[in-house]
């Protein structure tokens, strides 16, 4: 089987290191006479750009939420004229669209 496509195509070419200063090639050195080490790995997570911190201020506005519901309940103000209007409005248009 033969491939052809729409240029030369060379055979590997060999990897080659980037120049260090001399800083860092001492500190191979050392490194390499010490034995050899893991690499590490390393992560950093933003707190203002995380999903967590999002999922924490949703989280406390629902609690918030929740508390001042809770207080109109107790205070007899939470059920209005309106809003019991706009429920039976909502249940009749899903009941008639059925």
């Amino acid at each position: 089987m033969e491939v052809s496509g729409p240029g030369n195509v060379n055979g590997g070419q060999p990897v080659q290191r980037t120049s260090q200063t001399t800083a860092a090639q001492s500190a191979e050195t050392q490194s390499a006479e010490a034995g050899p080490t893991a690499p590490k790995d390393e992560l950093e997570i933003s707190s203002t750009n995380s999903a967590a911190g999002e999922v924490d201020l949703q989280a406390e506005f629902r609690a918030q939420r929740l508390a001042q519901i809770q207080q109109e309940i107790a205070a007899g103000t939470y059920e209005t004229s309106d809003k019991l209007e706009t429920a039976v409005d909502r249940l009749m248009e899903s009941l008639l669209a059925q």
